[in-house]
């Protein structure tokens, strides 16, 4: 293997010629997974930071570590169809671990890190699972407090090197791969055994659902569900063999377990795992990607960045960016119209990227091509600003019950404001009541231990085909795009009978760059009110500015400068809406919305009725 030094530290190596898998050969995740290591084992895999340095693992490598993990399962008696959780952070252990479970046949029941010792053993003991693989000292924290209530959990592996004594049940990565040693040795074809053994219907994974009305579901995903998506999605998006992409949201979620992990083995691209999700903007620049995916949350927190910055820069700096910008505003809208801009555009353009717009592609490491949103809507202003600055956004649509993919929008067919269109091979109808409907072969074959929902979500039509209920509200246009208005449960009615959506006003709100999170509220009320958190980052930098003294974050959001400043924002965003749309009255809540406190999900969905019901007499206030 060789290669030269590339951007930021990471090492642009040479890697065989592409060569699609046979996916009717390799029909599952594990085959897919053992195809690279064994075909294209001297191929650069994965990098991740080791000692300071940006380190690659090839597929070989990869594969080794994987297989030693399987032994080492099999010595500890697990067997075939068995659940192995994993509670951690988004790392190289974790996907290495993940190949070993499902490739000796078992399945793995992911758990977010952010989960509280309360979910985290719900989801344990509703998984069933025998065994566990933990971060660190604070996840094993976790298990220890939970350990009388989960009595099928035989061991817990701890991916750090520090492990209490005293503990004869928990031991580390590096010694439980020690104990399969033997095993490996006296058995050395079992874990390609088990692989080629396995079948595409068979279940690999539970993903646990966000959880914004009750206790998480456990989505079933099987073989068949994950390469129906993935032998799809890069030639819709163009993601290829040379691309390098960056894993650094919970892989419990199936967006980057989708995204950061799966996809990689249809065609074999790199990925860099991040030190951390706060780590992600210095990982950028360190390691250039090539493509990214991101939540709305995300995109929306570099935006804030921007903005701030571009509010702090000089006269001159701020007229020649909002040049440029407009300059990128007519590029985009010619692109839009199939126009080929005008040579003067073009130069103009030219000036404009070499002084504005490569430095927006610095903070992502200067070489992304495109970006992915999903997991949540977008405001259509956050991918119409970057467009302007010469990155694409392309919003898909997707969710843990549908192997995380029903639409895309692409580069040969975008339309911002929908989610685009279907992806091969599945079909999309819209109910009489408006919800979403759709027809594949990544739809997961129901919920573990929940028959009732599993009914509720699949429900088989005149012909005898199961269509999954995705429970969001929405319609088709005449070329095939899909529009998502809301959820189904959230669609608020006002006092005067307006249907209102209160997610893409929410996403609106949170395009102010002091706003963290918000809440619409207004259902059978005169008006619509909406409760608000801070962006701390940005909200303490306006503070500093203005020289205003304060306590802390609570104290802050009762300064009548800050209310002021959100009220000043709100009103300009609801220039934006319907009159019925627009909110008359807000409140700046002391604390950002906690998971701990069940307002939010792992993925930052917010629990209305558990925000409603702890807010009721500051919301009730508004209609006094």
């Amino acid at each position: 293997m060789s290669g030269e030094q590339g951007f930021g530290g990471v090492k642009q190596v040479t890697q065989s010629p592409m060569k699609s898998p046979d996916f009717e050969q390799n029909n599952t995740i594990p085959k897919l997974f053992w195809y690279h290591v064994t075909d294209h084992g001297d191929d650069v895999s994965i990098w991740r930071k080791q000692r300071g340095m940006w380190e690659p693992m090839t597929w070989s490598e990869y594969g080794q570590w994987s297989q030693q993990i399987g032994n080492a399962l099999m010595a500890s008696g697990i067997g075939r169809g068995e659940k192995v959780s994993i509670l951690s952070q988004t790392r190289t252990e974790w996907v290495v671990c993940d190949m070993a479970i499902m490739g000796i046949g078992c399945i793995t029941a992911p758990v977010y890190h952010s989960n509280t010792a309360d979910q985290v053993h719900y989801i344990v003991n509703h998984s069933d699972s025998r065994l566990a693989f933990v971060e660190d000292q604070e996840q094993l924290d976790k298990m220890l407090e939970i350990w009388d209530r989960v009595s099928m959990i035989e061991k817990i592996i701890v991916f750090d090197k520090y492990i209490p004594n005293g503990l004869p049940n928990v031991m580390s990565l590096e010694a439980f791969m020690a104990s399969g040693t033997k095993y490996g040795e006296d058995h050395s074809a079992e874990f390609e055994e088990r692989i080629k053994n396995g079948k595409p219907e068979e279940t690999i994974s539970f993903i646990y659902t966000s959880g914004t009305t009750g206790h998480p579901k456990a989505g079933m995903l099987h073989s068949r569900n994950v390469i129906s998506v993935i032998r799809h999605l890069p030639d819709m998006v163009g993601i290829n063999k040379r691309d390098l992409s960056i894993a650094y949201l919970p892989l419990a979620h199936i967006a980057e377990r989708l995204l950061g992990h799966f996809i990689k083995f249809a065609y074999g691209n790199q990925t860099v795992f991040a030190e951390s999700i706060d780590d992600l903007p210095h990982n950028l620049r360190q390691t250039g990607p090539t493509v990214m995916f991101g939540t709305p949350r995300v995109f929306e927190k570099f935006y804030a960045r921007i903005a701030t910055g571009i509010a702090d820069a000089t006269w001159f700096q701020r007229k020649f960016y909002n040049w440029a910008l407009t300059i990128g505003k007519e590029i985009a809208e010619q692109k839009t119209a199939s126009v080929r801009p005008k040579a003067w555009l073009r130069l103009r353009a030219s000036i404009a990227r070499r002084v504005i717009y490569d430095k927006v592609m610095d903070i992502f490491g200067g070489r992304i091509r495109f970006m992915l949103s999903g997991a949540a809507p977008i405001a259509p202003d956050i991918i119409h600003y970057f467009g302007w600055l010469g990155i694409d956004v392309y919003e898909g649509y997707g969710m843990t019950e549908t192997s995380g993919v029903i639409s895309a929008n692409r580069p040969e067919g975008m339309k911002i404001g929908s989610v685009g269109q279907a992806m091969p091979n599945t079909e999309i109808k819209i109910a009489e009541d408006g919800e979403i409907c759709v027809l594949g072969a990544q739809n997961i074959i129901g919920y573990y231990k929940n028959e009732e929902a599993t009914n509720a979500l699949l429900k088989q039509d005149e012909n005898g085909d199961l269509w999954l209920h995705t429970g969001d509200v929405g319609y088709l246009d005449e070329d095939g795009f899909l529009y998502i208005t809301d959820r189904k449960k959230d669609i608020l009615i006002t006092a005067g009978g307006k249907n209102v959506a209160p997610q893409n006003i929410e996403n609106l709100l949170k395009t102010i760059p002091y706003v963290s999170q918000s809440m619409v509220y207004g259902d059978a009320k005169p008006y619509l009110t909406a409760l608000i958190t801070l962006d701390e980052d940005e909200i303490t930098k306006f503070a500093r500015d203005r020289k205003l003294l304060y306590r802390d974050q609570g104290n802050l959001s009762t300064k009548q400068e800050v209310i002021d400043l959100i009220s000043k924002e709100i009103n300009a965003k609801n220039r934006d809406l319907a009159s019925y749309e627009t909110i008359k009255k807000f409140r700046i809540l002391a604390e950002d919305f906690d998971q701990d406190k069940d307002e939010i999900t792992p993925t930052f969905k917010i629990r209305r009725n558990v925000i409603v019901n702890r807010y009721n007499d500051l919301l009730n206030d508004m209609y006094t």
